[in-house]
């Protein structure tokens, strides 16, 4: 009697777990677009609102800018607290540039228990206008000057973000701090 009831509970536990794994209708954001350029990510951020919020005045991403972000941005979250932003400038990156960036990516993939290793990597900085979301607004025409650095990855659903450091401009320390998004 008790190796049915062992068993019975074994066959129950397996059964839960394999209806849970295989749910298709989960929580996660399923990817709608796909981006071709690092140009069509970033036309989709400036013309939609980064983050919203709910009825019980939680912030959450919006739909339209969880299409700029890859799987495992979309799983946690983008630390882009934005309501909507205008790209002043998107900088010209020498190779050096382009090399730091690239590292410190690296160096936060490393952190990772299972690191993501994309097979197309472009970094691109930007000089961006920001608005705070909307709960944090006390005039309507607060603006913030920020660098925004981003990698953009390839993970077969097109370009998306998958890293991001922000540096406000009133930081004044000439990048030698950076906020880290990873």
């Amino acid at each position: 009697m008790k190796k049915s009831i062992i068993a019975a509970g074994v066959g129950a536990f397996v059964v839960v777990t394999v209806m849970l794994c295989t749910n298709s209708n989960g929580k996660m954001y399923q990817k709608q677009k796909h981006f071709d350029t690092v140009n069509d990510v970033l036309t989709q951020m400036e013309d939609n609102k980064i983050v919203v919020f709910d009825e019980y005045g939680m912030g959450k991403e919006t739909g339209e800018f969880k299409e700029c972000l890859s799987k495992r941005k979309r799983l946690t979250d983008s630390q882009l607290n934005f309501n909507k932003i205008e790209i002043e400038k998107v900088e010209e990156l020498d190779d050096k540039q382009k090399e730091l960036i690239i590292d410190d990516y690296n160096k936060a993939q490393q952190r990772l228990s299972l690191p993501y290793k994309p097979t197309k990597i472009q970094p691109v900085r930007l000089q961006i206008k920001s608005t705070p979301p909307e709960q944090y607004i006390d005039n309507d025409n607060e603006t913030s000057e920020c660098t925004l650095d981003l990698v953009m990855v390839d993970e077969g659903e097109g370009m998306v973000i998958d890293y991001c450091v922000a540096q406000f401009n009133e930081d004044n320390d000439n990048g030698a701090r950076r906020h880290v998004k990873g």
